[in-house]
């Protein structure tokens, strides 16, 4: 099968197209014909070494977390083949950047009808992230004001959205040049950081950070009591901040940063909120597998609204 194969950390330029072998499958698994993944911020991490202690890349591998394609063979009750599916692996052990992917039955669910494999192969990670720290993490309840950092990236468009299907109130945080595609997403509200900082007096009933520019510290004041600052994104400096300002025992009750499981569970409840058209992925841009190096290069750059995709059969 045609995979690109990472053969050491770096730069996006250590991926090579190869032909490999077709992946074993055991009890339990599907081996699925991969149509469509996508480059998440973690797959970077991986590929460069960020997380080699986790990953333990010593010779060449196949990284990529999402999937979404046909299952052509199957030792499980749950999928038959022919079954059109999606879903994520851990960004640890990847293997999705390839024609063919062996996964546990319990991190795959059936595509929606209603979206594309490149839409698929591009959502369950951030889907999955979204819905974790907001219901999971968060506990948000219908009503809530939620402020959510990075509303028009990859996690914060499908956060934006969720949080709008549970009810709440949302203001999204993004860069000017976004401020008309935060409120086509559904944001009540919508915050230029480059120009203005968070109205003084307001406080929040959740605040979800998909993208890191600001620490626990510069918003802690913005929590009402009670409530919890999600991250998906954590930095030393949050840590740092909490200790520096005497908060410790506040940090622990109200800071929550995470990364996402694949859970078949939660992609059911996901797949619900397409099918009823209360979620539409966003695809920025869609690159060939033969252009995997191209593809992590645009992530790097940023400045773009949503996932990038990769097509890969």
């Amino acid at each position: 099968m045609k995979a690109a194969v990472l053969e050491s950390y770096g730069s996006a330029d250590q991926f090579k197209i190869k032909e490999v072998s077709t992946p074993d499958f055991k009890e339990g698994q599907i081996l699925i014909r991969n149509e469509a993944s996508s480059v998440n911020p973690v797959d970077a991490l991986v590929r460069s070494g960020s997380l080699k202690l986790a990953s333990g890349l010593f010779g060449p591998q196949i990284i990529g977390s999402d999937f979404s394609g046909t299952v052509v063979a199957t030792k499980s009750p749950k999928f038959k083949i022919g079954d059109q599916v999606f879903g994520h692996v851990s960004p640890i052990t990847g293997g999705a950047y390839a024609e063919y992917v062996a996964v546990d039955d319990s991190v795959a669910a059936l595509k929606p009808e209603t979206i594309s494999y490149e839409e698929a192969g591009s959502l369950s990670l951030v889907a999955t992230t979204a819905w974790q720290g907001l219901v999971d993490e968060g506990k948000i309840e219908a009503g809530d004001h939620v402020l959510i950092n990075g509303c028009t990236g990859g996690v914060g468009s499908i956060a934006v959205q969720v949080a709008k299907s549970w009810g709440a109130t949302v203001t999204g945080l993004c860069s000017g040049k976004n401020l008309e595609t935060a409120r086509e997403l559904g944001c009540d509200m919508v915050i230029d950081y480059e120009k203005e900082s968070l109205p003084p007096t307001e406080k929040y009933d959740l605040i979800f950070d998909a993208s890191g520019k600001f620490s626990f510290s510069e918003v802690k004041g913005h929590l009402k009591d009670d409530a919890y600052y999600v991250t998906t994104r954590p930095d030393a400096k949050d840590f740092g901040s909490a200790v520096e300002t005497g908060i410790d025992l506040l940090f622990r009750k109200q800071m929550k940063m995470f990364m996402a499981k694949p859970n078949a569970e939660d992609l059911e409840k996901i797949k619900l909120l397409l099918e009823d058209g209360h979620l539409k992925p966003l695809v920025a841009q869609t690159f060939p597998l033969e252009q995997i190096a191209q593809a992590h290069h645009k992530l790097e750059e940023g400045h773009f609204v949503g996932k990038v995709a990769i097509k890969i059969s």
